[in-house]
C-alpha cells in the first residue's frame, strides 16, 4: 500500500469523522523520527499523543516487538476475567511493585477514560459518596463521565446535562492564577479556597479529587511546591479520596517513574494509560487494598481489556524503562532542555514562561505588551518549526507542549533550541544576542 497525501485526505474526507490537525501523512517512524509520505523526516516532541515513549523502530522496540510476536504466535485475545492470561498477572505484578504507596490491585482496560470511569464508580462505592471534583483546566478524557470531570469547557459543548455532583476547584496555575494571587505571597490561596468550596459549594458527600500531577491538556501547568501537601492534608480532613492520573505523566515521563512522586503522594487509586501498552492500547486503575475490597465482579468490565498483547508490550516496556536507566535520563535530560528555553525566555518578550518536569514541558507563549496568551502566535511557531522539521503540540490556551521519546540524545535538544530560537526572532523580527 503506497497512496500519496492527496489520496490519503480524500478518504479521510470520505470516511473519518474527526478533522485531522497536522495536514501531513505519516508512512513511518525511524528512532526519534517521523516521515511522512514525501519522505521529509521529522523530529518528533509528540509520541503520538504521549504513548511512544521508546521512540520508533529501534533496538528498543525491537525488544517489545520480540516479545509481542511471541504471543501473537500463541493467542491474540483473552477476556482476562474470564480466564487466567499469564502476560495479565505478570503485568499486574510488575504494576504493583514500582506503583507507590499501598496500590496492589488492578483492572486493565483500553484507554484512560475507560479507566477514569472505572475508578469513578469504583471510588463512589468505596466511600458510600457521590460528589467528585475535579481540576479547572483539567483533563481526564472524553467519555461522559470523565468529560465531567474535566475542566475544559470545549470539551463539553453541546452534549449535557453532564455527570451531577461533580464540581471544580481552580487549578493551581501561578502564571495565571484565576484567585489574581502571586505565588509564593498568596500562600497557596488556591488551596484555601478548596476548604470554603467544601463548605458552601458541596453537599457534604465528596468521594473523591481527581487530578492529574501536572495538568497536560490545560498547558503543562506545574503544582507549585507545598501544593499537594495542602490539598492532600484537606482531603484527609474530610475522609476524602485521592485519584492520580498517570495517563500521560506515567512511566518515566517527567523523570520519575511515576510524576506524583515528585511530591511524595500516595492516592488511593492511580489512573494509567497511553504509554502502559507499549503503543498497543491498554489503561489500568490500580487501587489499594481497602478499595479493592469494595470491588466485585459486575463493578466493570472491558471485552478487550487486558489483552495479553499488550500486556505482554507494556511489560517489556517497562522492564527497558527500567533496564536503560531512562527515569534518570528524562530527568537530566529535561532539566538541560528547559534551562536552554528559560535562556531563550529571558530574550523574547513572547515566550511568557517555560515549566515542566523532565521530558514534559511546555512553553507559554504570549502577547509582549500584555502577558495574554497569544494562541495565533503559537500556531505561526509551531507551523514555522513544522516546516523545519519538528513536531509538537499546542494545548492549554497558547502553550507548546513537549512530549519527546525518552530515548531522544542531547543532540536533538540543541536542534530543537537553536531552531527554536531562529523561528522566534522570525516570528517576533528581534534579534537575539
Amino acid at each position: 500500500m503506497s497512496m500519496d497525501l492527496n489520496g490519503i485526505k480524500k478518504q479521510y474526507e470520505n470516511f473519518i469523522l474527526k478533522p485531522v490537525v497536522n495536514k501531513i501523512a505519516i508512512r513511518k517512524g525511524k528512532g526519534v523520527r517521523l516521515i511522512d509520505t514525501s519522505g521529509k523526516e521529522y523530529l518528533d516532541f509528540t509520541t503520538g499523543g504521549g504513548v511512544s515513549l521508546l521512540g520508533y523502530n529501534n533496538e528498543y522496540t525491537d525488544y517489545v516487538k520480540e516479545r509481542v510476536e511471541k504471543q501473537i504466535e500463541n493467542i491474540t485475545h483473552i477476556n482476562h476475567y474470564i480466564y487466567y492470561s499469564e502476560a495479565v498477572a505478570e503485568l499486574a505484578e510488575k504494576l504493583a511493585e514500582i506503583t507507590p504507596g499501598n496500590l496492589r490491585k488492578m483492572f486493565f482496560c483500553n484507554s484512560g477514560s475507560e479507566a477514569i470511569e472505572g475508578a469513578m464508580r469504583t471510588v463512589r462505592k468505596y466511600k458510600r459518596k457521590f460528589e467528585l471534583i475535579g481540576l479547572q483546566r483539567g483533563f481526564v478524557g472524553r467519555t461522559m463521565g470523565a468529560v465531567s470531570l474535566t475542566g475544559l469547557s470545549k470539551n463539553k459543548r453541546k452534549i449535557g446535562p453532564l455527570l451531577p455532583g461533580v464540581h471544580h476547584i481552580p487549578a493551581p496555575y501561578c502564571f495565571r492564577c484565576s484567585l489574581k494571587h502571586t505565588y509564593p505571597k498568596c500562600e497557596l490561596a488556591c488551596t484555601e479556597y478548596v476548604e470554603d468550596f467544601l463548605k458552601y459549594g458541596t453537599c457534604g458527600d465528596v468521594a473523591a479529587v481527581f487530578f492529574e500531577p501536572i495538568l497536560g491538556d490545560g498547558g503543562v501547568i506545574v503544582p507549585p511546591n507545598g501544593y499537594f501537601e495542602k490539598l492532600i492534608e484537606i482531603c484527609k480532613r474530610h475522609d476524602i479520596a485521592v485519584v492520580a492520573d498517570e495517563a500521560l505523566t506515567g512511566l518515566g515521563r517527567t523523570g520519575k517513574i511515576f510524576a506524583v512522586e515528585h511530591w511524595g503522594i500516595q492516592p488511593d487509586i492511580m489512573v494509567l494509560g497511553k504509554s502502559l501498552g507499549g503503543g498497543f492500547p491498554l489503561a489500568a486503575f490500580v487501587v489499594t487494598d481497602r478499595v479493592a475490597d469494595v470491588f466485585e465482579y459486575e463493578d466493570f468490565s472491558s471485552t478487550a481489556g487486558g489483552n495479553p498483547v499488550a500486556c505482554v508490550a507494556g511489560l517489556a516496556t517497562i522492564e527497558l524503562i527500567q533496564r536503560e536507566g531512562l527515569c534518570e535520563r528524562a530527568a537530566k535530560l529535561g532539566e538541560y532542555l528547559i534551562n536552554e528555553l528559560q535562556h531563550l525566555a529571558s530574550a523574547f518578550g513572547i515566550v511568557g514562561e517555560v515549566r515542566g518536569k523532565g521530558l514534559f514541558i511546555g512553553i507559554e507563549i504570549v502577547e509582549e505588551e500584555n502577558r495574554y496568551p497569544a494562541p495565533q502566535k503559537a500556531e505561526e511557531i509551531k507551523r514555522l518549526m513544522m516546516e523545519k522539521g519538528f513536531l509538537f503540540d499546542i494545548f492549554g490556551e497558547s502553550t507548546l507542549r513537549l512530549t519527546p521519546p525518552l530515548i531522544i540524545e542531547r543532540e536533538h535538544l540543541d536542534q530543537f533550541a537553536e531552531t527554536f530560537n531562529s523561528v522566534l526572532k522570525q516570528v517576533t523580527s528581534h534579534e537575539c544576542y
